[in-house]
């Protein structure tokens, strides 16, 4: 298998002579004792790796247990970085807040990389050409939080392990068809293709991933093997009447919100059908909020039998449930609304990863403004790029939208049987949590 040289280590046995691409050979497997290398040979390597042949900085090594042990102590450092991201909660919103259910979902994920063929395929997705590296690396980076996703929901949703680790191997590798289009590597011409030009390349890259899968000398059942077949081929348009193909619709809903909510190579998304386009409108056609997701989704599937099951699950594991009291949206637009001026803003922005918990008003810096409403504790907002500015909270507001998210949260506890004691001043530590990631502080004004 080709390998990149910074990953090389002692032992690993090359599989072909190293050539230049002069036409004479650096390295051949004559000259090394069982072919395997060592740090000497390793330095050569690296130090002419721009000139080997037939691809710069890569060589081939054979494929045995000691490689495939190295290549998944790799990918290990790749998905402990995601995990962190996720659990940082700063650059993605965290879905793997309570530790048991992240625990489980890593086991997965450990099964998931155990075995020899998701090993190949995970690390020849990572390692990309030599002008790539970002792109394939944005797809890789998607493909595991969707995985862990996927996961993740599938426990909230009490899946067998078995039912959990076909549905991972499918979320691997539902995107590495992308590598195959005819489109890559210039997927930024993405954005300027017409809708039906964007359904073909839906097909086409599923088809693909789906090619990939087949590909894999994978021990299963027929059965099995179909089933993770539908469920590539299908992750973009799946039949949502289609009962039989429960774990299609689970990477649906997951890799719809990875792809929403996520940077890609390309600024165009096209993960909501036409159809559902006409119901939630344009900007869904790009990049979204977390927020602004979860609403359209239950828009789309209130009461929708497995769907709005999945959609609740994704809500919970994003502690959103709030958002599930009926029409929080425009409960939340009757909130803002009630300021009589117009000047009120929700904080954080219904735009972003994070529910609003607070209300600030836009007025406030404006000498001479006055408003029976306005409160006295100042709220920083961070702009970016450095900037901070200082706003007054409207305290009534601000109460309003304390009062809407209880009632949420209280609705969505009476349901579950769950008890929870003084839910506002739980709204309210969870407002300051919030208000921190986003680096917003509270201050009194002197």
């Amino acid at each position: 298998m080709i390998m990149h040289v910074d990953h090389l280590v002692p032992d690993m046995e090359l599989e072909s002579d190293v050539r230049l691409q002069a036409g004479s050979f650096l390295i051949t497997r004559k000259e090394l004792p069982d072919g395997k290398l060592n740090e000497q040979v390793i330095e050569s390597i690296r130090r002419f790796s721009s000139q080997l042949a037939p691809e710069k900085h890569r060589v081939n090594i054979k494929a045995n247990e000691q490689t495939y042990t190295h290549l998944r102590s790799i990918l290990e450092k790749d998905i402990t970085k995601i995990t962190e991201t996720i659990k940082s909660g700063k650059e993605y919103p965290n879905f793997l807040q309570d530790n048991d259910l992240r625990e489980k979902v890593l086991r997965v994920v450990e099964k998931l990389i155990s075995n020899p063929d998701i090993i190949r395929g995970m690390y020849e997705f990572k390692m990309g050409s030599e002008t790539d590296d970002r792109m394939r690396g944005q797809l890789l980076e998607h493909s595991i939080r969707t995985t862990m996703l996927v996961i993740a929901v599938g426990l909230k949703l009490r899946w067998s392990i078995i039912a959990l680790v076909n549905a991972g191997m499918a979320s691997i590798l539902h995107d590495m068809g992308i590598i195959r289009t005819e489109s890559y590597p210039a997927l930024k011409k993405l954005d300027d293709l017409l809708p039906t030009e964007l359904e073909a390349f839906i097909k086409e890259h599923q088809d693909h991933s789906a090619e990939i899968f087949s590909e894999q000398k994978l021990t299963m059942l027929p059965f099995t093997k179909n089933e993770i077949t539908h469920i590539i081929s299908n992750h973009h348009r799946p039949d949502f009447k289609e009962s039989r193909h429960k774990t299609t619709l689970l990477l649906y809903f997951a890799e719809l919100v990875d792809e929403m909510i996520s940077p890609l190579p390309h600024k165009v998304r096209y993960n909501f059908s036409p159809a559902q386009i006409k119901i939630l409108g344009e900007k869904f056609t790009r990049r979204n909020g977390l927020v602004n997701m979860m609403l359209a989704l239950i828009k789309l599937f209130k009461n929708s039998g497995l769907c709005w099951n999945i959609v609740s699950c994704l809500v919970d594991v994003f502690s959103m449930q709030e958002l599930l009291i009926e029409g929080y949206g425009e409960k939340l637009k009757e909130v803002i609304d009630f300021c009589p001026f117009k000047c009120a803003v929700a904080y954080p922005h219904t735009g972003g990863n994070a529910l609003p918990r607070t209300v600030y008003c836009n007025n406030s810096n404006e000498k001479g403004f006055a408003c029976d409403h306005m409160g006295q504790v100042r709220i920083e907002i961070f702009l970016g790029a450095g900037k901070i500015k200082s706003y007054n909270k409207c305290s009534t507001l601000t109460n309003k939208l304390h009062e809407l998210n209880k009632a949420g949260k209280k609705d969505q506890d009476l349901k579950t049987g769950d008890k929870t004691e003084e839910p506002e001043e739980k709204d309210k530590a969870k407002e300051t949590k919030e208000n921190k990631k986003a680096v917003v502080a509270e201050k009194k004004e002197s």
